[in-house]
């Protein structure tokens, strides 16, 4: 209860007209510190997405229909409550990344709301919220590799990279069938997603392959999208 009320509480500030309200001017400061913001995550991961994962299957069988339906209507609830604030741009949009991750996972109960705070982010700022697709897509990666092992190369036949692989291809599919519309978006992707592929290239008399050139994989979802000049 005291999240939603933090929520409600924070879209009524960054609506407030500092311009003609002079209240309203001492009241900027309460918008949420790098602090509060990584709190508010951190609230979400662990009251939405985490405790999901976690459950054990007792637990999941002594429940009923009912309280299954209640848990899963107050995470809705907290889940749009957070993501109104991105859409609003009362946190960074960047935040948005650490929601995206869980697209594909928790579709059936979250789907439509990610989707949707998704959308909204892309009508308010195109490239800033390709950036944020890219940058979730970055970190579920670093995470694969980090669970890999550094020398054991990355293994393309395991569940996380097959995830990854289809979380790219939901990512891609929001953008339509407008090549036109979504050129810039797209052509950023595969800039930014290239860049960190070959990124810590330097190997000794360049026999070293980049660490993260599988990435390529990734973001070759996308390309589907390109259009030819931007291709090349």
């Amino acid at each position: 209860q005291a999240f939603m009320i933090l929520c409600d509480w924070l879209l009524i500030l960054s609506h407030q007209d500092s311009n003609n309200n002079e209240e309203a001017v001492g009241l900027l400061g309460y918008l949420p510190s790098t602090s509060l913001q990584e709190k508010l995550l951190l609230f979400i991961q662990e009251h939405v997405f985490m405790e999901e994962e976690e459950e054990s299957k007792e637990e999941e069988e002594k429940k009923d229909e009912s309280c299954k339906l209640d848990d899963l209507h107050n995470k809705r609830s907290l889940l749009a409550a957070y993501c109104k604030l991105i859409v609003y741009n009362v946190v960074e949009m960047t935040a948005a990344a650490e929601i995206y991750k869980y697209y594909v996972k928790t579709y059936n109960d979250f789907g439509d709301i990610i989707k949707e705070t998704l959308s909204k982010t892309r009508h308010n700022n195109k490239i800033q919220s390709a950036k944020t697709l890219i940058l979730c897509l970055q970190q579920v990666f670093q995470s694969h590799a980090e669970s890999q092992g550094s020398r054991s190369g990355v293994d393309f036949s395991s569940a996380s990279f097959t995830n990854m692989k289809e979380l790219a291809r939901r990512f891609s599919l929001t953008f339509g069938w407008d090549q036109v519309k979504s050129r810039e978006s797209v052509a950023m992707i595969h800039k930014e997603g290239i860049e960190f592929a070959f990124h810590g290239a330097t190997g000794v008399g360049g026999k070293c392959l980049p660490p993260n050139l599988s990435f390529l994989l990734i973001i070759s979802e996308f390309s589907n999208k390109l259009l030819k000049p931007d291709k090349r």
